[in-house]
């Protein structure tokens, strides 16, 4: 008596559900991925945080201080009203290639010189705008937690710089 032969028809094998093959070929994607991600965060001077921590921001770093974020929209309404003294907190050279209407130079790396030279304008009353290149530049937070150890009282801090309103197509001088 010969054994009883067990196969599996071929109409069976072809009938295999076509989401295995897609989901192999994901996973097999996926794995590349990882590998050369990981790979070339090896070889890279300096790695690509895998995580970013935002939290190292102007922007949460100034709600942490308790300073007062202004938008885009809000710094056009002060500058263009008046009744708010400027502050640049760029470079000198920065400020010369073109800043905010009316706006002051008081770069936050010379800031313990810069603030006697203007002492005169800077009255705790006083309402201040400050601002710095871009979002990602935190000399105009550093220059108004400054200005307030110093007393001053009123101060925006438009965050997201001259970038911002250059790309706006707001006034510049």
């Amino acid at each position: 008596m010969m054994p009883p032969q067990f196969s599996i028809p071929l109409s069976r094998l072809e009938s295999t559900p076509r989401y295995w093959s897609a989901a192999a070929s994901l996973a097999g994607i996926l794995l590349l991925a990882l590998f050369f991600g990981t790979l070339a965060q090896l070889v890279r001077p300096v790695a690509i945080p895998w995580i970013e921590d935002h939290s190292q921001s102007p922007f949460a770093k100034a709600r942490v201080a308790g300073v007062e974020l202004v938008s885009l929209e809000q710094a056009k309404d002060m500058v263009l009203a008046g009744g708010v003294l400027v502050l640049d907190a760029r470079s000198l050279a920065d400020f010369d290639a073109g800043h905010l209407p009316g706006a002051v130079s008081f770069p936050n790396a010379t800031r313990g010189e810069s603030y006697y030279e203007l002492a005169a304008l800077l009255q705790p009353e006083q309402a201040l705008l400050v601002y710095c290149s871009s979002k990602t530049c935190d000399d105009a937070l550093q220059l108004a937690l400054f200005l307030r150890e110093q007393g001053s009282q009123k101060i925006h801090l438009f965050a997201e710089g001259f970038q911002a309103w250059r790309e706006a197509g707001l006034p510049t001088e």
